[in-house]
């Protein structure tokens, strides 16, 4: 008998970083999670796969008032609308496998890595989203 016992069968590796071309890119929506961000904040998070590259990417919406432009912009690019009060009632179901077109730009990101060295590089971020088509086929 060893001296550890571990279960590892939810383990899985982590996600690598893709750094995809800017422009309008076609993604579809396969997840959407609610979280609380580190700053407390009400945040969907939602894994977006690209059209071409099939990556999944991951965006954070955040849910609180004055914070909410990129999570009604995927909204109404899923074809949710507002009542007539301005109030969204929609569920996840309402996202999940939608297509939608986002714009993808680059930006200079610098980070300190593990051995403490100063990393320099680029990103890619999502700057705006629309609706599109939907009968776009995904290949899984």
């Amino acid at each position: 008998m060893g001296k550890y016992k571990m279960g590892m069968n939810d383990e899985k590796a982590p996600a690598k970083k893709m750094l995809l071309n800017e422009g309008w890119r076609k993604f579809i929506i396969v997840g959407c999670e609610e979280k609380v961000s580190k700053a407390g904040n009400l945040m969907f998070v939602f894994t977006c796969r690209d059209g071409e590259t099939k990556y999944e990417d991951t965006w954070y919406a955040i849910g609180e008032p004055k914070k909410r432009w990129f999570l009604k912009q995927i909204l109404a690019a899923c074809g949710v609308k507002a009542g007539g009060d301005g109030v969204y009632d929609w569920d996840v179901n309402d996202v999940i496998n939608r297509n939608i077109e986002a714009l993808v730009v680059h930006e200079e990101n610098e980070y300190i890595n593990r051995s403490g060295e100063t990393v320099k590089g680029k990103q890619h971020k999502i700057a705006d989203v629309q609706s599109t088509e939907q009968t776009i086929q995904w290949d899984e």
